[in-house]
């Protein structure tokens, strides 16, 4: 394959996106592919498997944000009806939730001692 442009390398990454997504190719199978429609080697065919999930990663990562952002605004707007409606079992509730999405949220440990403890405070004489 001869050396590409750039408008051409972002043509090949998005028909490697395409074929990784329609055919639900595996890295074997699309290095196999790709060294066949471009007659490149492994080397290259590897490089072109990271690039093409570079690209998807960033396209799942962007649909999460914006799933994200859509369930928080919904979520904002239930709590102001909550608190409109003078409800605060739903206001606690959505007060939690987006606690919850926005990572702050504190899992509760279940904490069993079997044994002795022995606390020292220092000397004591």
């Amino acid at each position: 394959m001869a050396k590409s442009n750039k408008l051409e390398n972002t043509q090949h990454i998005q028909q490697n996106v395409e074929y990784i997504l329609e055919n639900k190719a595996g890295w074997s199978q699309f290095t196999s592919w790709a060294r066949e429609k471009y007659g490149i080697n492994n080397r290259h065919a590897n490089t072109m498997w990271r690039e093409a999930w570079e690209v998807l990663n960033e396209d799942f990562a962007d649909r999460i944000r914006n799933t994200v952002n859509e369930t928080l605004i919904e979520l904002e707007q239930v709590k102001m009806s909550a608190i409109e409606n003078d409800d605060r079992r739903i206001w606690l509730e959505t007060v939690k939730y987006q606690n919850k999405i926005k990572g702050g949220e504190i899992e509760r440990a279940e904490v069993n001692v079997t044994g002795d403890i022995k606390i020292s405070w220092g000397d004591t004489e």
